[in-house]
C-alpha cells in the first residue's frame, strides 16, 4: 500500500509535530510503501532521521511547495467547489492513505482512505469570511446566506473525505469541535520515554521553541522567575532554557533577548542542542519547567496554550518533576501532588519549585512517580494504538 504521511509545519523548527508524523512514518514503513512529505525546502531525510531519532532508512522525504487557496470570482457555486476539491489534490491523489497533521484548513483528500490529525484548530471558522463577512462588501443578505449556506456545506464535504479524524488531546479535542464542528477521537503523539537514571544536579530545565510570537513558550516570563529566585540562586540552583531555534529574524531576536536576560544570574540559555547534550540535560535535570500560555486568555486564544506536551512528558520519563502551568493539555499529563505540580502563578511556580528543591525525600518520591505515568504517552503506546485504528483501512 502507498501511504503519505503529510505534515503542515507551525512554526520555523522541527518540534513535535514532525516527531509524530515520523514516529508513525517509521512504523508504517515496516509494511507499506510510505512518504513523509513536508514544505520545509531544507529539511533532508538524514536531518529528520538525526532530529527524531528515528530509522526512516524505509521513509522517502518529499518537499512539496505550498499553494495558496484559488481565488475563484463571479456566482458560479460548483466552480468554486471544484477549484477547492483541486486545491492541493496532488498532496493525496498517488496514494491509498492519506495521513495529514494539520493546524489549518485541510486540503480535499483524494486518496482512498483520508486519516486528519488535528494538532490545534488554529482559527475560529465563525470568527472568518465568509462566515463572519464585514458590512462593506455591499452584498444583498440573501446573497450573503447563500454563500454561508454553500460554505457550510463545503466545509461538511472537505472533512467528509477524512475517515478517521483524531486530536491529539482532549484540550485539542474540545476546540476542533467548537471551532471547526468536527468530532474526533483523541489519540497521544509520542513521546522519548527512554532515559537512564542519573544522579541529579541542582538544575531547573525547560525546553520549547524559541519565539515571541504566536504559540511563544514564554521563555523570557521563565527566566525573569528565576532571576527572583535568589535562594535558589544562593543555594546552588541554576536554570537551562533549551530549545529550537529557527531562522526568522524576529525569532532570533527574542532568543538574544531571554539570553541577556539571563546572562550572569545563573540561567543558561542554549538554542538547538544536539540529541545526545539534549538527553544528558533531561537525565541530570531535577526540575522541569514550562509556561505556555502564561498571562493570556485561553478563552479568547485558546491556540496559545500547550495543546499537549511531548517535551513535559519526556522530561517525566528522566526522572524530573515537571512543575507546568496549568492551562492546555498539560493538566491531562501531570496529576497535581502525585507527580508534579500546576501553577497559575509564577509566585505559585516558584513556590513549589522550592518546595522540591528542600524536600529531596518529596522530589524522590515523585520523579518516581513521573517515570512510571510517562510510560503511558510513550512511542510504542501511541503507534498501537493508531495502528489499531487504522487496521481496517489498511488491507
Amino acid at each position: 500500500m502507498k501511504i503519505c504521511v503529510y505534515n503542515r509545519p507551525a512554526g520555523s523548527s522541527i518540534g513535535g509535530c514532525e516527531y509524530a508524523a515520523a514516529v508513525l512514518a517509521e512504523a508504517l514503513a515496516e509494511t507499506h510503501e510510505v512518504d513523509f512529505v513536508h514544505h520545509r525546502p531544507g529539511l533532508t531525510a538524514e536531518q529528520l532521521a538525526n532530529n527524531s531519532g528515528l530509522d526512516l532508512g524505509g521513509v522517502g522525504v518529499r518537499y512539496f511547495e505550498p499553494a495558496e487557496p484559488a481565488r475563484v470570482g463571479g456566482s458560479n457555486l460548483w466552480r468554486r467547489f471544484q477549484e477547492a476539491k483541486r486545491w492541493q489534490a496532488e498532496l493525496s491523489e498517488p496514494y491509498d492513505l492519506f495521513i495529514n497533521f494539520t493546524f489549518d484548513t485541510p486540503p480535499f483528500c483524494h486518496a482512498r482512505t483520508g486519516v486528519l490529525v488535528v494538532t490545534f484548530p488554529f482559527f475560529d471558522r465563525a470568527e472568518t469570511w465568509p462566515w463572519n463577512e464585514p458590512a462593506s462588501l455591499g452584498d444583498s443578505l440573501l446573497r450573503k446566506s447563500v454563500r454561508r449556506v454553500y460554505y457550510d456545506w463545503e466545509w461538511r464535504k472537505r472533512f467528509d473525505t477524512y475517515q478517521l479524524k483524531v486530536s491529539i488531546s482532549r484540550y485539542t479535542q474540545v476546540w476542533s469541535k467548537r471551532w471547526w464542528g468536527i468530532d474526533s477521537e483523541v489519540i497521544y503523539p509520542p513521546s522519548n520515554v527512554d532515559y537512564d537514571a542519573a544522579p541529579k544536579a541542582r538544575r531547573i530545565l525547560s525546553v520549547g521553541r524559541f519565539t515571541g510570537v504566536g504559540h511563544t513558550k514564554k521563555q523570557l516570563e521563565l527566566v525573569g522567575a528565576f532571576r527572583q529566585m535568589g535562594c535558589a540562586q544562593s543555594e546552588g540552583w541554576e536554570y537551562f532554557c533549551v530549545g529550537g531555534l529557527g531562522g526568522a529574524p524576529e525569532d532570533r531576536a527574542y532568543f538574544e533577548h531571554v539570553r541577556l536576560m539571563g546572562a550572569g544570574r545563573g540561567a543558561q540559555v542554549l538554542a538547538n542542542l544536539e540529541t545526545p547534550k539534549l538527553k544528558r540535560l533531561y537525565e541530570e535535570s531535577a526540575v522541569f519547567w514550562h509556561a505556555a500560555g502564561y498571562g493570556e486568555d485561553d478563552r479568547l486564544h485558546p491556540e496559545l496554550a500547550e495543546h499537549y506536551g511531548i517535551v513535559t512528558v519526556e522530561a517525566m520519563a528522566a526522572g524530573c518533576v515537571p512543575v507546568v502551568i496549568n492551562k492546555g493539555g498539560q493538566p491531562e499529563i501531570v496529576q497535581h501532588g502525585v507527580n508534579g505540580f500546576l501553577w497559575n502563578t509564577l509566585e505559585e511556580l516558584k513556590e513549589y519549585t522550592m518546595l522540591l528543591a528542600r524536600d529531596e525525600e518529596l522530589r524522590t518520591r515523585m520523579a518516581a512517580a513521573a517515570r512510571a505515568r510517562a510510560l503511558s504517552f510513550s512511542k510504542q503506546e501511541f503507534v498501537g494504538h493508531f495502528l489499531e485504528r487504522l487496521r481496517p483501512h489498511l488491507s
